[in-house]
């Protein structure tokens, strides 16, 4: 109990700056040990959390102090601008070596016994003395001589090189690589979380969909969920790239404000078109394909190129957050300059899609009674016996018990029942419209976002017991691309695909892990997403019927799983 204060008392003063924390983070086991366990458990005194979620707490918690601590300004005791960083005895002393360094240390150590200058009485500080004089004597007078089999080969990777690849204040650990898991020291200049293979990697395949690289003049592309984050992003590539856009949200105006302040916005303010649809209302699904088919009507346009599936229901938001998105909407409605791109129709958000409305009081079921007051994203207290914090607990977290059964119903409704209905009544106008097409290069692009989630995992035991709502709901899109891509392409040209974009935001509970980073941003995901349409448009490569994931580098097996 008092290690759990102590550590709590540590993180509030890194968020404060009104005082140091102490070293505690520093002597404190692994998250794998009983010991951190225990320790966990007084942190998150809850018996509603799992131990696993116990555990990522208590190792959130201390990365965010050793960061805090490592990085922070103190008075140094050497400095070596050559190597890259700046550090205090203090530092050095209480980081945690893994078994390599310390590998490596015993190899130097070894190695500086065989120097004349040190003897077995010289001491740690003479030892340092000596290295700094001999880096400092090979840097003022370089070689340039090399071994004659040595001459037209790259120069090797030094320390130095190694720790100026680094950003200040990091060390060089051993880290899986987000995209290929192999273990490397020297991160990509972008990409911390990526090895430098990787990071170039990465790079190359998001550029292919850059306005400069894919141009799509003239095509109409739909994609839902377009106000924030993965889905924001695709549409301003896809505008940046010359086409038609049309986007959905829940909360038109606001979505309209957040395109209007883009700075190029001029540029493609004709060629956006917002509308409003809650997809937790098969209503607003079919008002959608109404208002697209209207559209390529007055655009003159035939056919619908892209449909990307992008709106998602991951966690149901609190009513009261529901309630000022519909108030900030209310405020919007009367300014038409706020508005520009918004298609003036009878569409009004509604707090949980108008589905409370819509039920009679005397037939009201224990199906939908609680749920409506109980968001899944609240906050579950700490006893009164604890210390006093609040941890979030949403439904990704939660148990097959836990899970509201709103959340299990918004996710079917969202995430797969309306991109069922949205390919369904839009594959008609996508596509060629000859009976047999006989081209090998895309007429149209379909892309189901999805994830991981919703596929079989080597172990048995990978997903644990949480968030069966969303995995379910992701495999069942899956099986849409599964079931419905051949289909797709062999009567009508229409590639159709599911991408998996990437780790690039976490539930509350993992806000804080790596340091509140993710390994890839939202341009990323977009990338990833429109990957299939930039191959098809600029190779005429056909990519459909597969879960991709990495821009397809990585081989998914959405069934066959273990």
């Amino acid at each position: 109990m008092a290690i759990a204060k102590q550590i709590r008392r540590d993180a509030k003063l890194c968020e404060s700056d009104t005082g140091r924390p102490s070293l505690l983070a520093f002597r404190l086991p692994r998250a794998s040990s009983r010991q951190a366990l225990a320790i966990a458990t007084h942190l998150v005194p809850s018996p509603d959390m799992s131990p696993e979620i116990k555990r990522l707490v208590y190792n959130s918690l201390l990365e965010r102090i050793r960061n805090h601590e490592i990085l922070a300004r103190r008075e140094p005791i050497w400095t070596d601008e050559e190597l890259g960083w700046t550090n205090s005895y203090e530092d050095a002393r209480e980081l945690i070596l893994d078994g390599s360094e310390l590998e490596a240390a015993a190899m130097v150590l070894h190695h500086l016994t065989t120097w004349s200058d040190i003897t077995p009485e010289s001491t740690v500080a003479d030892a340092i003395k000596e290295i700094e004089r001999r880096l400092k004597a090979s840097t003022k007078e370089p070689s340039n001589s090399k071994p004659d089999h040595l001459h037209g080969m790259p120069e090797p990777k030094t320390t130095s090189t190694l720790r100026a690849a680094i950003p200040r204040g990091y060390t060089i650990r051993k880290r899986l690589c987000y995209i290929c898991r192999c273990k490397f020291t020297v991160p990509h200049s972008t990409y911390l979380a990526l090895c430098e293979p990787c990071g170039t990697f990465n790079l190359a395949n998001s550029n292919i969909s850059l306005p400069n690289a894919l141009d799509l003049t003239g095509k109409t592309a739909l994609v839902t969920g377009g106000r924030v984050n993965l889905g924001y992003h695709t549409a301003l590539r896809l505008l940046r790239c010359g086409a038609k856009v049309i986007v959905s949200s829940r909360y038109p105006r606001d979505t309209s404000t957040r395109y209007a302040c883009e700075a190029d916005s001029s540029a493609w303010k004709n060629r956006l078109k917002i509308v409003g649809a809650d997809f937790r209302s098969a209503k607003d699904a079919f008002q959608l394909v109404a208002h697209v088919k209207a559209f390529l009507e007055g655009w003159g346009e035939s056919r619908l190129y892209v449909l990307v599936n992008n709106a998602a229901q991951t966690l149901t938001d609190p009513i009261s957050k529901e309630q000022s998105a519909i108030q900030r909407e209310n405020l919007l409605e009367g300014d038409t300059s706020a508005s520009p791109f918004m298609v003036e129709h009878t569409y009004q958000a509604r707090v949980r899609g108008g589905i409370t409305l819509a039920l009679d009081s005397k037939t009201e079921t224990p199906l939908l009674k609680d749920t409506v007051t109980k968001p899944s994203s609240g906050i579950i207290e700490a006893p009164e016996n604890s210390l006093g914090h609040c941890i979030p607990k949403s439904s990704w977290t939660q148990s097959l018990q836990e899970i509201p059964y709103e959340d299990v119903i918004s996710a079917h409704s969202v995430n797969t029942f309306v991109p069922l209905i949205l390919c369904r009544e839009l594959i008609t106008s996508m596509g060629s419209t000859q009976g047999t097409p006989s081209e090998s290069i895309p007429q149209g692009y379909i892309v189901n976002v999805s994830s991981r989630e919703g596929i079989f995992e080597g172990k048995p035991d990978y997903k644990s017991p949480h968030h069966v709502h969303t995995n379910m709901s992701k495999a069942a899109l899956n099986m849409i691309t599964e079931t419905e891509a051949a289909s797709a392409w062999r009567k009508r040209r229409v590639a159709m695909t599911t991408v998996d974009p990437g780790y690039m935001s976490a539930a509350p509970e993992f806000e804080d892990m790596y340091d509140g980073k993710r390994p890839i941003g939202w341009e990323d995901g977009a990338a990833r997403v429109l990957w299939p349409v930039a191959v098809g448009e600029r190779e005429g490569r056909a990519v459909w019927g597969r879960f991709l994931k990495h821009f397809g580098a990585v081989e998914v097996d959405p069934g066959a799983g273990r």
